[in-house]
């Protein structure tokens, strides 16, 4: 017969493990969500949605959205739950669509009364750089050669000839694929084109297109992309920063309309043609400026260029896939996190498809990865996931969804935003926006990652002025213009962005499991947290809502960037 000692023994000793029991089953569950979290699922629906089928998932178009119907399905079988109107997972929105109209679109080269017309899309094509302004140009020829190739440093100094009232034609000779910042670069050479030529005066550019451009053109027997020059525009959604009321300006007389300015690309045929040389002699200035050797600017006397563009417009309209898991906290489960990525990518560009397996197959898979571990284990506040559309248009699902969210964005305590992670050095990644609205979230960040992969974390292009301006290029953008705490985990660039070379086969889906596991453990720590993440950071920004969209990222913010953080 047991004493009275020993029987209280044994209760002491059950309720201590108990004890134990209760304090480790969340760890246990967070480590069964981790384990969950596997490199080999997510190559699975990677395979699917980067197949060359899927025509690189541009929106709007019907591949998007077979693309969104898959991601919705699968959300489905992991167990997130409609959170939008009428138990939908896809939130459409209203979108223009304009593209050129190739009957009223023309390119016209006039040299001593006589007329030669090149039409759209077999001889020439607005530049991507430049899509989307009409109207019509005309002026005498300036021949620029290389003026206008890179290196772009010292281009304030450059001495160009007369340019006001004129068209400028350049031979498009493209910065080395290199590194990883080629289609930076080449982004800045644009703008920085622009602005100088605008500057002098200039109405319009043509710019001569590289021979293996044209050579890929000659060998598909294809003409430019009726879609190269689509712009997408969204009435219903607001991505400008709005000044603060102020009183009405008084009355003045309206200036009058500046002219637009122009930028086409031409073939060899049609560029052969405004220089006035035979296709050999084109080649040969190729030849030369690729060699290092600059081909002379000169003025093509009695030549004239008049530009003819207009723009046909449809309405479609293009999904962001949304769902949810409800909190494990009966008082905090009216809070939430939103996870994101974005879904789309590019259209084909002259017969190559242009898969996006990192941009952004690497975030929308890790997504789905990401849903599964936290069915094993939910935080006490719910989770969003919402896979934007159309962030390739300028951000645009982000912006609906904040928008036109379907719950308080006031509850909101962060976006997490996965947007390339698969790529370069294995053990790091940059973190853009974190340490901006909340030290909180840097600290989650910093915390979750000293505790299982110490990844390096690489605050380089962190602020808004950096000359890449990444902090301006990806989703989590709207969240923090609204006054929500958003990062973008983001691996950087490669020679393959934005190219038919980002395929899944040059995918380290080892970092993308890591990654994506650091999400998962940054998530469970600010989902368990008593309050929301404080906005301690920014002093315009102290309130979760529209209200903040008036504040200028664009303008050197205040912030308190983490003191260990890299520095360019």
């Amino acid at each position: 017969m047991k004493t009275k000692k020993a029987t209280a023994s044994l209760v002491t000793a059950a309720l201590a493990a108990a004890m134990v029991l209760a304090v480790s089953a969340p760890a246990l569950a967070q480590a069964r969500g981790l384990k969950s979290i596997r490199a080999a699922d997510m190559r699975k629906h990677l395979e699917f949605l980067a197949a060359p089928e899927f025509a690189g998932r541009p929106a709007p178009s019907p591949e998007v959205d077979i693309a969104s119907l898959y991601i919705a399905l699968e959300a489905r079988r992991l167990g997130l739950k409609p959170l939008l109107p009428g138990g939908a997972y896809l939130q459409y929105f209203p979108v223009e669509v304009r593209s050129v109209a190739p009957e009223k679109s023309r390119l016209t080269l006039i040299t001593e009364g006589r007329q030669v017309i090149f039409d759209f899309p077999r001889s020439f094509s607005p530049a991507a750089r430049a899509a989307g302004e009409a109207g019509a140009v005309s002026g005498d020829v300036v021949f620029l050669g290389t003026l206008l190739s890179p290196p772009i440093e010292g281009w304030g100094a450059l001495a160009l000839p007369d340019l006001n009232g004129k068209i400028a034609v350049v031979l498009d000779v493209r910065p080395s694929a290199g590194t990883g910042q080629a289609s930076a670069a080449a982004r800045t050479l644009a703008e920085a084109r622009l602005r100088l030529l605008r500057g002098h005066g200039a109405l319009g550019l043509v710019t001569v297109i590289t021979p293996d451009r044209e050579r890929n053109l000659v060998q598909k027997s294809l003409g430019f992309d009726v879609t190269m020059s689509r712009q997408t525009i969204f009435p219903d959604v607001e991505t400008a920063y709005r000044d603060p009321a102020g009183p009405p300006a008084p009355p003045s007389k309206p200036a009058a309309p500046a002219p637009p300015f122009l930028w086409v690309d031409v073939r060899h045929e049609a560029g052969a043609a405004i220089l006035g040389v035979i296709p050999d002699d084109l080649e040969a200035m190729f030849t030369s400026a690729a060699s290092g050797k600059a081909v002379p600017a000169r003025v093509l006397a009695g030549r004239t260029l008049e530009i003819v563009i207009h723009y046909n417009t449809s309405r479609c309209r293009t999904p962001n896939v949304v769902g949810w898991l409800e909190g494990a906290d009966r008082k905090l489960r009216d809070e939430y996190i939103v996870i994101g990525s974005h879904q789309d990518h590019l259209p084909p560009r002259e017969g190559r498809v242009l898969p996006g397996a990192d941009d952004n197959g690497s975030g929308t898979v890790a997504m789905l990865a990401l849903a599964r571990a936290f069915v094993e284990e939910r935080p006490k506040r719910s989770v969003i996931f919402v896979w934007h559309t159309a962030e390739e248009e300028g951000l645009i699902g982000a912006y609906y969804f904040v928008e036109h969210c379907p719950v308080p964005v006031e509850k909101i305590s962060a976006d997490l935003n996965l947007d390339m992670i698969s790529r370069n050095d294995p053990d790091m990644i940059y973190l853009i926006g974190s340490n901006k609205l909340s030290t909180g979230l840097d600290a989650a960040i910093r915390a979750a990652n000293g505790r299982s992969f110490r990844l390096k974390l690489d605050y380089t292009y962190e602020s808004p002025l950096h000359p890449d301006r990444f902090f301006f290029r990806s989703d989590q953008l709207p969240y923090i213009r609204y006054g929500i705490p958003g990062v973008w985990f983001f691996c950087g660039t490669t020679p393959d962005y934005h190219q038919a070379t980002d395929l899944i086969e040059r995918c380290d889906l080892a970092k993308m499991e890591k990654v994506t596991k650091l999400v998962y453990l940054t998530a469970m720590d600010i989902g368990n947290r008593p309050r929301l993440l404080e906005l301690d950071v920014n002093p315009a920004v102290t309130r979760r809502g529209a209200g903040n969209m008036k504040y200028d990222w664009r303008e050197s913010p205040p912030g308190k960037s983490d003191p260990k953080a890299k520095r360019p």
